[in-house]
């Protein structure tokens, strides 16, 4: 039960990934070399994108009739998380904190996406990694240093922007308030894998790419604007690279 449930499946299929090991495809290894290695970028991104939305769209209206239960309200709220605890040695999660704290206040960190969408304990741990704000722009960031693949990262990042779309068009059905969710006022997003460059691993994914670069041209409608990966060399590095959104 999830607001996603489906989306694996139409993204395996809009990849056409060979089947390997156990669904959902798009996330081993082998798929993304498969797909790294291709010279030219999947078919009707903008056709996926829509199929996309409208999944999302079906599973909560079939989810949220059968529950009372409401949105969480710390879905797309403003929240810098810059304390850890000592027990957590997550390379990722560290270096998010060092990215909030060192900073400053137009940065955000795990911001949660879909809590209590298709039920009271469902959808907690879907979160945005870092966020950067600069005006009515944002960047919406998927952080990874040695796990998952980018492959994995990119569609993770690309599937919390549709929610995102989603969730900005029904917001007032949701029962978001602006005041409590400034990022559902964003006139422009960007979508991006950021990570140090030893993670790609000199494999280009320039095909996803221009394919989703060109799918969300097409999404008229839609505040999601661009698709990229990103690499830094450090924290000091990011406020540069990002500084104008």
């Amino acid at each position: 039960m999830s607001v996603f449930e489906g989306l694996p499946e139409l993204v395996d299929s809009w990849l056409d990934v060979a089947p390997k090991g156990r669904k959902t495809y798009y996330q081993h290894r082998a798929a993304w070399h498969q797909v790294a290695e291709r010279d030219q970028a999947p078919a009707a991104s903008d056709a996926f994108l829509t199929a996309c939305y409208e999944r999302i769209d079906s599973n909560w209206k079939k989810y949220s009739g059968a529950s009372s239960t409401r949105p969480s309200r710390q879905n797309w709220r403003w929240k810098r998380h810059i304390r850890l605890s000592t027990r957590n040695t997550s390379p990722e999660v560290i270096l998010e904190r060092e990215i909030v704290a060192a900073l400053g206040n137009d940065w955000s960190n795990q911001m949660p996406v879909a809590s209590g969408l298709a039920g009271p304990s469902v959808g907690k741990r879907a979160v945005v990694d870092l966020v950067k704000r600069s005006g009515d722009a944002y960047l919406f960031i998927e952080l990874k240093v040695g796990s998952d693949t980018p492959l994995f990262a990119a569609i993770e990042i690309l599937l919390y922007g549709v929610l995102f779309q989603w969730s900005k068009d029904n917001q007032h059905l949701l029962g978001y308030d602006a005041e409590d969710q400034p990022v559902l006022s964003a006139q422009e997003v960007s979508l991006i894998v950021l990570a140090p460059a030893a993670f790609y691993r000199n494999r280009s994914l320039t095909c996803l790419t221009d394919a989703l670069n060109e799918g969300l041209k097409l999404q008229k409608d839609w505040n999601l604007k661009r698709f990229g990966f990103e690499t830094f060399t450090g924290v000091n590095q990011l406020d540069a690279r990002f500084r104008n959104g």
